[in-house]
């Protein structure tokens, strides 16, 4: 299992940000704006951030005391990598996990046993993108189905 740190900020808002950015950056891998969902209005720009797998193996056990640095460091990264001028931080957060994300797939999508009627779908069945979740919930709805 990898783990992951995520730091979310608000930011002065930009006229011309992208929706998100994909790194090639040890440290940083990728940035979404969350404003570009169109969910919520905010006077703020939005935006997640998310460390490599790689980084965060190397930073999650002491993530919880290192928050604020670890923070500053991605939040650097991300004004040097997507050009976005620095602005004030009008407010952060940072969270990591330790077992975000399963970067070797099992052999399985899903478990099933019809006997027990009991299964068993998630994210980390399948491999490290959002839509892993639903690939492995749709492949136990079909073996259910059977």
């Amino acid at each position: 299992m990898d783990a992951n740190i995520t730091t979310m900020i608000a930011i002065k808002k930009s006229k011309n940000s992208n929706s998100s950015y994909l790194f090639d950056d040890p440290i940083l891998g990728w940035a979404g704006n969350e404003n570009s969902k169109k969910r919520f209005k905010s006077k703020y720009d939005l935006w997640t951030l998310q460390s490599t797998f790689k980084w965060a193996n190397k930073k999650i056990n002491k993530n919880k005391n290192n928050k604020k640095e670890n923070s500053k460091i991605m939040i650097d990264k991300f004004f040097k990598l997507s050009n976005i001028k620095k602005t004030k931080i009008y407010y952060s957060l940072n969270h990591g996990w330790r077992y975000s994300s399963n970067s070797r797939p099992f052999k399985v999508k899903s478990y099933w046993d019809p006997r027990k009627r009991l299964g068993v779908c998630a994210d980390w069945f399948v491999g490290p993108r959002l839509e892993s979740g639903w690939i492995s919930a749709h492949d136990l709805f079909k073996k259910i189905l059977r």
